[in-house]
């Protein structure tokens, strides 16, 4: 059969007598060899038809870049969306960070804001850690977990010189301010989660922050690495001691200098009443829910700049969901029930 298909296929035998006499002489080989053939090319047909389908499936949800988070285009265009929420978009680590001159520096710090921060989706570690230093009240303050659908960390140097605010029925404590940009410091902290590092930041800022979009996570699984460059020797002893007053004992802590070294895992300070199990669990599912919703439906894109600009297009309601990235201003808003008394008091 091999020498009659070979026949049929090679050119050197061009006498139409000699196939028809090969024809007359093997008339049932000659016939299985013909199906034999037809059969072979209506499954190269198939075969290939099939091949250009699945190319044009490809080219439909092909990413708009093959290079991750390069294009400028999309890099400028997520920038703008993202500043009036005082955020910017590092491609670099795929993270979200806070700009220096956002609004939310105008709002200061003060207890509410973590007491807030649950029934607005965010359930993480709170940190504050209180010193004294030059005559001031300092506190700095850290935060890890689940911000909504990302998750991240917070490093912040706030002070003040005010008395005690005494508000019956809304607030009893210290509003702080935050620092001004001759007394920022420099600031960086490694978060972790199981062990893992997800990215790190670094920054000369009065609020270093950074938030992974679509990545789920408990606040016990994440721990933070955090380094401080404060202004001077005296400076860093007084907030060691704060630290030690926390309930950090010294495998947790390290001083050099004016720079402290500091790891974040769990919780000293007594955290948000807002913090319970039900909160929690509430919050969290919902959370996921998000980040489950985001991931499948960029499932088809590699690039995050790609898959955000693609959301922007299908989800705007999801989009403008991740634009509120970190504390939402909802939480800023108990910022109203105490303005008026820190006026008088200024």
């Amino acid at each position: 059969m091999y020498f009659l298909i070979s026949a049929f296929l090679t050119t050197e035998i061009t006498n139409a007598s000699f196939f028809w006499s090969l024809y007359i002489e093997n008339k049932v080989l000659v016939t299985i060899g013909i199906l034999s053939l037809l059969f072979i090319v209506s499954i190269y047909a198939r075969h290939h038809k099939k091949k250009k389908i699945r190319s044009k499936e490809k080219e439909i949800v092909r990413p708009i870049t093959d290079v991750i988070g390069t294009d400028p285009v999309q890099l400028e265009e997520l920038n703008q969306d993202l500043e009036p929420f005082g955020f910017a978009y590092d491609y670099t680590q795929d993270v979200f960070y806070s700009l220096t001159n956002c609004w939310q520096r105008s709002f200061g710090y003060f207890r509410l804001y973590d007491e807030a921060s649950a029934t607005f989706s965010m359930i993480i570690d709170c940190e504050p850690i209180y010193f004294r230093y030059k005559g001031m009240k300092w506190m700095i303050e850290f935060w890890k977990g689940q911000y909504g659908m990302t998750t991240g960390g917070e490093v912040g140097i706030y002070y003040t010189s005010g008395p005690e605010l005494n508000i019956p029925g809304i607030f009893n404590g210290t509003f702080y301010y935050c620092v001004k940009d001759e007394h920022r410091i420099d600031m960086s902290f490694a978060i972790r989660k199981n062990g893992n590092l997800l990215f790190t930041r670094s920054a000369y800022h009065w609020w270093v922050t950074g938030f992974k979009l679509a990545e789920f996570s408990q606040p016990s699984e994440l721990t933070m690495d955090i380094i401080l460059d404060l202004y001077d020797r005296q400076m860093a002893e007084a907030f060691v001691n704060g630290l030690i007053e926390a309930g950090y004992t010294d495998s947790e802590y390290a001083i050099r200098g004016r720079r402290v070294y500091i790891h974040f895992d769990k919780p000293h300070t007594k955290q948000p009443f807002t913090r319970n199990s039900i909160t929690d669990h509430l919050m969290q599912r919902n959370n996921k829910s998000f980040c489950d919703s985001y991931n499948y439906l960029t499932n088809a894109y590699v690039g995050a700049l790609d898959k955000l600009l693609y959301v922007k297009r299908k989800s705007p309601n999801m989009y403008n969901q991740i634009l509120n990235v970190g504390k939402p201003r909802q939480v800023f808003e108990a910022y109203d029930s105490i303005k008026d008394y820190i006026n008088k008091e200024d």
